[in-house]
């Protein structure tokens, strides 16, 4: 091997509900990921409370790396964490020089493991690296076409962000990490968000994520329910994230600037009805950069930003009454 070649290992939850045509393109897009001076493993770990399928006997017979758990615990971040216990020696740290998260229906650019991997090594602090995300199935209906404009402006936060040293939250961890960052640790189960339970630990420790001049596709919901119950979930995630880390976030050694950009990204959404007003200032950027129905997307943005709003109500009355957000399974494109 290369004395300057990366051993990378990537891990791919994949839920019950995730068709075999959705692997299939997934095992396609990730062969077009450049590796050179990159060593690269790839673990599919499937959800298979049935036992086998034919997933798994696809993933069998194309030879490809797999692990195959036959219950949902802790869903996603079970399966990362499962996937984690593989990869560790007998003294409980990782034989690989970075982990890289996937969903199944993440699209990478081709440049994006070896672009996180410059980017994380030329920031003393940085232990992740992703990229801006993008929607994948915005033509599947007026929902995916809305969260395509959210996503379109979430690129521009976290551009912004990245400029002036505020806290960033790739969604599912979707990126490329140090390994070293799981050395003595593993995502936790329990909570409603565990990447952004982790991404917060991550701030705490004095560390951070970082920007790759790259993207990363992904499907946005395809139903109001689906979004609707997705939301919830998160801003749940937002309130845990801010009554069990106020305090810490407080007292860390890190810039001011990331404490405000964290509590300003848990609490915003709560109150994101007040953006309304300036949503059609947004339309422009939209115009500028290009995108298409940009009239339908800015009035869908307004229609989001209120329906983000009653998702953080929903959420604050769930955390009063001690009642557990439910993850709902998510319909895919076949893209």
């Amino acid at each position: 091997m290369n004395i300057c070649m990366k051993k990378v290992n990537i891990l791919i939850p994949v839920a019950p509900f995730e068709p075999l045509s959705i692997i299939k393109k997934s095992v396609v897009s990730l062969s077009k990921l450049k590796t050179i001076d990159i060593d690269m493993d790839i673990m599919y770990i499937i959800d298979c409370p049935g036992g086998s399928d034919e997933r798994t006997r696809y993933l069998k017979d194309e030879g490809i790396g797999h692990l195959v758990r036959n219950d949902t615990r802790g869903r996603r971040g079970g399966a990362i964490n499962d996937g984690l216990d593989i990869l560790r020696g007998p003294g409980g740290t990782l034989g690989t020089d970075f982990i890289v998260l996937f969903d199944v229906d993440s699209r990478p650019d081709p440049d994006f493991i070896p672009l996180c991997i410059d980017t994380i090594e030329r920031d003393a602090d940085a232990i992740m690296a992703s990229g801006a995300r993008y929607i994948t199935n915005q033509d599947s209906g007026w929902i995916t076409r809305i969260i395509a404009a959210e996503y379109s402006f979430f690129e521009d936060v976290y551009s912004l962000y990245e400029r002036f040293d505020g806290f960033k939250q790739f969604n599912g961890l979707i990126g490329v990490i140090d390994a070293r960052t799981f050395d003595g640790t593993r995502l936790n189960e329990a909570v409603f968000c565990e990447d952004l339970e982790f991404t917060q630990r991550i701030y705490i420790a004095g560390k951070k994520p970082v920007l790759a001049r790259t993207m990363v596709g992904e499907q946005g919901p395809t139903s109001l329910k689906e979004l609707y119950n997705q939301r919830v979930r998160w801003l749940s995630g937002a309130l845990e994230g801010v009554e069990d880390n106020i305090a810490r976030f407080f007292y860390a050694h890190i810039p001011i600037n990331q404490k405000i950009a964290w509590f300003t990204s848990m609490t915003l959404p709560f109150a994101a009805f007040l953006l309304s007003p300036f949503v059609p200032v947004y339309g422009f950027r939209l115009w500028n950069k290009g995108d298409d129905r940009v009239l339908f997307k800015t009035l869908g943005l307004i229609f989001h930003v209120w329906l983000i709003s009653f998702c953080g109500v929903h959420a604050v009355f769930n955390r009063a009454r001690k009642t557990r957000t439910v993850w709902t399974d998510t319909s895919r494109s076949d893209i």
